[in-house]
């Protein structure tokens, strides 16, 4: 090992010079060490050596004096080197004896900010938020103004998740979502009145007359608590993520969430109460399992006017509801690679138990037209570096020869096809994708898709058809822009009586923090 002389003779010096104070540290540490001390010579050499940092005038700290516990954090800085000289490391050891005592409380108080701060990384890290705003604007023939159901177009929109950790196996979940529509005209009100018309032509006395119900019931569609519980900014899922099993590698939601079933979400996508749980297949090549246990959470009254006769031949107005109650499903999924270009999704679906509703005239309100069995497969093949083709077909049993209405041929099956080109990645400015995607979704092929809903929105319609193509790029950081355009699609178009032509250009900006 190499010696530095020039050490020894420091050393040599300090060891005369300690000989009196070497272990005097018990005086006030917070007092200045004396000028003449030889800890100041020791700092010198040490800095002069690059162990320490100097002030650029041959000295450590030029001539003004410094208190035991500045002596003892320098020294405790430098003793974390680990590439020092023999020399360098006995001049150390010697102001390190020397500051004992102050070393020892630094290190203390050391840790224990350090607890203190892990003890508040912990806290802070049981709760975090994030979530994205939305300024929306478009053109769109289908919206409820124009006597259709859309009403997703001209909105600010805010989507905030968080997140409380219960233990490393356990989290809660929450999501708030807010549309603001900023175009009144676009929405109406939907209410049944207090005040009606008689209808003529069924034996009413007083038909044409004007008169008043004996109760009514109105509801908001636009911004209200009541109107759209999913977008009113109140709590709209409240879920828990467990991590089960010996592994814990079971992962399993319980509660109300927003979930789809299948790549393009064809078969399912939107919001669910139940418990599912997802696995990685032991051995399976990168496939997983899930199986669900599962109910929609879109049940929905209709409301209507019953007319009935008084004893005197009169009309009496009565408003009357119903509720459409959804099933309760089970659900098997699998999916993974097929290869290193390919990937495939296969879903069955099964509804395990159904509650109807009819009000007193005889009508049957079931959410369902009788389909038990759904059965749904995807395959995504990337074919270059930048571009890939997604298919996904959905179908389900129900008995079509009930159905006599929904006669524009195939209302029991989906298809769609998505085309991707690029991509966009939050963290990189300028990046950019295209995509474009037919669809032609029969009105009883699934249990509810979800036709991208940031694009279009479920429109409750009987049948969908066409294409759409969109652009997207990232502006700033955490920012994306979106532009989609439909020229020509069919809605209504199982029902082709009914069906009519509808175009959307939308185009939004997403701030996500």
């Amino acid at each position: 090992m190499k010696i530095n002389t020039k050490a020894l003779a420091i050393l040599a010096g300090l060891t005369v010079g300690m000989s009196s104070t070497a272990f005097a540290a018990t005086a006030d540490s917070f007092t200045d060490v004396p000028k003449d001390h030889w800890s100041y010579q020791a700092l010198d050499y040490l800095a002069k050596e690059g162990v320490i940092e100097g002030m650029g005038d041959s000295t450590f700290q030029g001539s003004r004096a410094m208190t035991r516990y500045e002596m003892a954090a320098i020294v405790a800085k430098a003793m974390q080197k680990n590439d020092i000289s023999f020399g360098d490391k006995a001049v150390l050891d010697k102001l390190s004896a020397e500051y004992a005592n102050e070393l020892g409380t630094l290190k203390n108080q050391v840790n224990k900010n350090t607890n203190d701060i892990n003890d508040l990384k912990n806290k802070t890290d049981k709760f975090k938020v994030w979530g994205m705003a939305r300024v929306q604007t478009g053109d769109d023939n289908g919206l409820v103004k124009d006597g259709h159901q859309g009403t997703y177009n001209n909105r600010f929109y805010m989507d905030l998740e968080g997140s409380m950790k219960v233990n490393d196996h356990a989290t809660a979940r929450f999501t708030i979502e807010k549309n603001a529509h900023y175009r009144d005209s676009e929405y109406a009100v939907s209410k049944i009145p207090k005040h009606v018309t008689v209808p003529t032509g069924q034996g009413y006395k007083n038909e044409g007359q004007t008169i008043t119900t004996k109760n009514y019931i109105s509801g908001i569609d636009k911004d209200s608590l009541l109107g759209d519980d999913n977008h009113n900014g109140s709590i709209s899922n409240i879920w828990v993520e467990l991590q089960l099993g010996p592994q814990h590698n079971w992962y399993t939601n319980i509660g109300r969430k927003w979930n789809g079933l299948g790549m393009q979400n064809l078969m399912w996508g939107g919001q669910e109460d139940g418990i599912a749980t997802y696995h990685p297949i032991e051995g399976g090549h990168g496939w997983w399992m899930s199986a669900q246990y599962w109910k929609p959470s879109s049940d929905w009254t209709d409301t209507n006017v019953e007319w009935t006769k008084d004893k005197d031949g009169n009309a009496v107005a009565n408003a009357v509801a119903a509720t459409h109650r959804a099933p309760i499903l089970g659900t098997l999924n699998f999916w993974g690679p097929l290869g290193k270009y390919i990937d495939a999704n296969i879903a069955y679906s099964r509804v395990v138990q159904h509650q109807k509703d009819s009000n007193k005239d005889g009508g049957d309100y079931g959410y369902w037209t009788g389909a038990k069995n759904f059965w749904g497969a995807d395959l995504k093949v990337k074919l270059l570096k930048d571009l890939s083709v997604t298919g996904s077909y959905v179908k389900s049993d129900v008995d079509m020869s009930k159905q006599s209405w929904a006669n524009g041929g195939h209302a029991d099956r989906d298809w769609a096809v998505r085309i991707d080109y690029k991509g966009t990645d939050l963290n990189k400015v300028g990046s950019w994708g295209a995509y474009a995607k037919w669809m032609n979704l029969g009105c009883m092929g699934d249990i509810g898709h979800d036709d991208e809903w940031a694009t279009r929105e479920p429109t409750y319609v009987n049948g969908v058809k066409g294409w759409y193509y969109g652009f997207k790029m990232v502006p700033w950081q955490n920012c994306e822009w979106e532009t989609m355009w439909a020229p020509h699609l069919t809605e209504n178009q199982s029902q082709p009586s009914n069906s009519y032509k509808r175009h959307i250009l939308r185009s939004w900006l997403d701030f996500h923090f």
